[in-house]
C-alpha cells in the first residue's frame, strides 16, 4: 500500500474521531444518497463536515461527506461531496506534512487563525486531474489548502497569502 493511499485511508477511517450526534428528529433518516461522477454513493450526516462559510466561489455549499475515491480507492484520492446541493465535488489528497510543501510556520499560522488545536487539525489538497496524450497528470493547490477541525467537523478553505505557494503544483504520477 503506498504512502498516500495509507494516508487517504486515515483521513477516512480515524482523522474523525467518533462523535456523539444528535438524534435525527422523527422520521429523518441522517444517511443520504447521492449521485456523483463515480456513482451512488451514501453518506452519513452524521460524520459530514461543515464549511461554515462554504469554499470560496461555492458559499451556498456547507456540508460535505468525504470518502475513498469509490472507482480507485489505493489511488490516495478522496471524494469530498457536497451533501445538499449536490451537484458539488472536488478530488482531494491528504496533505503530508513531511512533505515540506508548505512551510511549517504558515501552517501553523493558519490554524490558529482558524482557531484549531493541533492535535485537531488535518489538512487536504484539491487535486485536478489534466488529461493528455499519454496518459495524465495531477496538480494539488498549494496556494488554498482545506484545513479541517476534526473534533468539530469544521473545515475552511483557507488562501495563504504567500505567492511562492503554487495553485498549480505539479505531483509525478
Amino acid at each position: 500500500m503506498s504512502i498516500q493511499t495509507s494516508l487517504a485511508r486515515s483521513a477516512v477511517k480515524s482523522m474523525f474521531p467518533p462523535i456523539m450526534a444528535a438524534a435525527p428528529a422523527p422520521g429523518v433518516d441522517p444517511s443520504v444518497a447521492v449521485d456523483t461522477r463515480f456513482g451512488r454513493i451514501e453518506f452519513d450526516r452524521n460524520q459530514a463536515i461543515t464549511f461554515p462559510k462554504g469554499i470560496p466561489g461555492f458559499k451556498e455549499y456547507q456540508e460535505f461527506g468525504l470518502t475513498l475515491l469509490p472507482n480507485n480507492p489505493d489511488s490516495g484520492m478522496l471524494l469530498l461531496q457536497s451533501l445538499q446541493p449536490t451537484d458539488l465535488s472536488f478530488i482531494v489528497l491528504a496533505y503530508d506534512a513531511d512533505g515540506g510543501h508548505i512551510e511549517s510556520a504558515d501552517i501553523d499560522a493558519a490554524r490558529t487563525h482558524l482557531g484549531i488545536a493541533p492535535d485537531d487539525l488535518a489538512i487536504m489538497l484539491i487535486a485536478t486531474v489534466h488529461k493528455r496524450t499519454d496518459g495524465f497528470e495531477l496538480s494539488v493547490n498549494l496556494r488554498a489548502p482545506l484545513f479541517l477541525d476534526t473534533a468539530n467537523r469544521l473545515g475552511w478553505q483557507f488562501i495563504m497569502s504567500s505567492d511562492k505557494y503554487e495553485v498549480r503544483h505539479m505531483l509525478g504520477v
